[in-house]
């Protein structure tokens, strides 16, 4: 059956295909690597029973097992392996004697050790196992299963770079097939590293325990030419056949766009499937060496842009001529804000200037921090809140901080409005930064590198890529921040 080069050929599982924008790029060679027992084969197989489903002809030519081997391995799966359109080839190297060497591996077939028909023993090289192949063509997929059968041929790694790159160029450009490649992991292991760089993708298969419980996961470092999903998922057996799972890590159709809140920031709606979840509290957490003063700055800007005012329990990083000095940046006046109603503080860090109107004296219990906020609900019909999570914490206490977080959503935030909290978990106890999770429908987490480079992911939400780390990157103007993915990967709109 003739395929476009540009049509992805499936892998037959249906997660990885999204991962992979729908399937394995044509006329290519893919690697599969993994420890044993992790799925490699089992994976290659169920690429070819997709192809077979699709009327294509397929080779599985196996290095370490017969055919009757092969098959009984793959009994308990739902897999034709009688099927008209695929073909079977093992190959060996034994010791033994060729014409033009007396002591060195011969290329034989699986099936019981069997001279290839040649009427002589052939060398077991690149050359002649490319000649044996050729008789399968024509084929539109092949797995190759596996590599470290050819690990005899030659110790020098320039020459099984040579080796391995040849038979690709044969799989790929001769045969015209979509192939796989499989090989176990040996991490540091040069061969390894020459299998990984030559192919033109890379799937990772591990195991990993969960609880104590050994578990086996499927990843996609590589993928050239395709904007793929990097995150790693684990591998699932259902209906006798090979899966991945979560089926949907993105829940961009749960909440109707009204709940959703736009922040303006270039790459954060998407990340977050539409923007910040209104009537329900956002989480942003920060570590001690990353501050979210360009965030606020944006969400202030926009909310005030829209004609709403922002309720604002400053951190350290937004005390008064801070604040002032980063709404000056975006064109906004501390005091045409307070002026118009459009902006309350309530100073828990004791550093702005209570006299001034709209600025509240710091609360040191729960009735004095709702008598603020119901003064403010009292002036505004329409407000968010950005509120310091941890100051609240410190200044009130941990017991007072969660009741006063209640009062907040269940007291004075309506469905269309924003309650967003800034933490820093390594400064506050344990269980409050706990409370302050569980109680969060979303939490963003920004945090900074040594090198200097911020990065942002979204760990909680009824929408967006949860999971998704990006890059924080500064520009010159409005927003002043830019979240980026990295190269090669993708803000997906369906994980299906």
């Amino acid at each position: 059956m003739t395929r476009t080069p540009t049509e992805p050929a499936s892998t037959g599982v249906d997660v990885l295909d999204g991962m992979l924008g729908g399937g394995l790029p044509r006329n290519r060679a893919t690697l599969i690597t993994g420890g044993p027992g992790t799925g490699k084969s089992t994976l290659g197989m169920q690429f070819l029973q997709a192809g077979l489903a699709e009327g294509e002809r397929c080779l599985y030519v196996s290095t370490e097992q017969t055919v009757e081997e092969l098959q009984d391995a793959f009994s308990g799966f739902n897999f034709d392996l009688d099927h008209e359109n695929l073909g079977y080839a093992t190959i060996h190297a034994r010791r033994g004697e060729t014409i033009e060497d007396n002591d060195t591996y011969t290329l034989q077939t699986q099936e019981d050790n069997e001279r290839l028909d040649r009427g002589f023993d052939a060398p077991f090289t690149g050359s002649y196992i490319e000649d044996h192949l050729h008789k399968y063509a024509p084929c539109d997929r092949v797995v190759f299963d596996s590599t470290s059968g050819l690990a005899v041929i030659t110790e020098d790694i320039e020459r099984y770079r040579r080796l391995v790159f040849d038979l690709i160029r044969f799989f790929t450009d001769e045969i015209e097939a979509t192939t796989v490649f499989t090989a176990e992991d040996y991490p540091g292991h040069k061969r390894g590293d020459v299998l990984q760089f030559t192919a033109h993708g890379v799937i990772q298969l591990e195991t990993d325990t969960v609880e104590n419980n050994p578990r086996r996961f499927l990843s996609v470092p590589k993928m050239r030419g395709v904007d793929h999903d990097r995150r790693r998922v684990e591998l699932t057996i259902r209906d006798d056949r090979l899966g991945t799972a979560p089926r949907q890590r993105n829940h961009l159709t749960t909440l109707p766009e009204e709940r959703l809140a736009p922040t303006g920031i270039d790459g954060l709606d998407a990340l977050t499937g539409g923007g910040l979840v209104r009537g329900a509290g956002t989480l942003l957490t920060h570590d001690s060496r990353t501050n979210l003063t360009e965030l606020v700055g944006g969400l202030v800007d926009r909310v005030t842009d829209e004609g709403k005012a922002v309720a604002l329990v400053p951190t350290l990083e937004l005390r008064e001529h801070r604040l002032e000095a980063l709404l000056d940046r975006f064109g906004l006046s501390l005091s045409a804000l307070f002026d118009n109603d459009a902006l309350f503080v309530i100073d828990q860090i004791g550093s702005w200037d209570t006299t001034r109107s709209n600025v509240f004296p710091q609360a040191t219990t729960v009735a004095e921090a709702r008598g603020h906020f119901e003064a403010i609900d009292r002036q505004c019909d329409d407000w968010i809140t950005i509120e310091g999570a941890t100051v609240m914490a410190h200044t009130l206490g941990a017991e007072t901080a969660r009741t006063l977080r209640y009062d907040e959503e269940l007291r004075f935030l309506e469905d269309s409005e924003l309650l967003v909290h800034l933490l820093n978990p390594e400064v506050v106890d344990d269980s409050i930064a706990a409370f302050y999770r569980d109680s969060a429908e979303q939490i963003i987490e920004t945090t900074q590198q040594s090198e200097g480079m911020r990065y942002l992911t979204l760990r909680k939400s009824p929408t967006g890529n949860v999971g998704s780390t990006a890059l924080l990157n500064p520009i010159d103007e409005k927003p002043y921040v830019r979240v980026e993915m990295p190269a090669g990967g993708h803000l997906y709109e369906n994980e299906q």
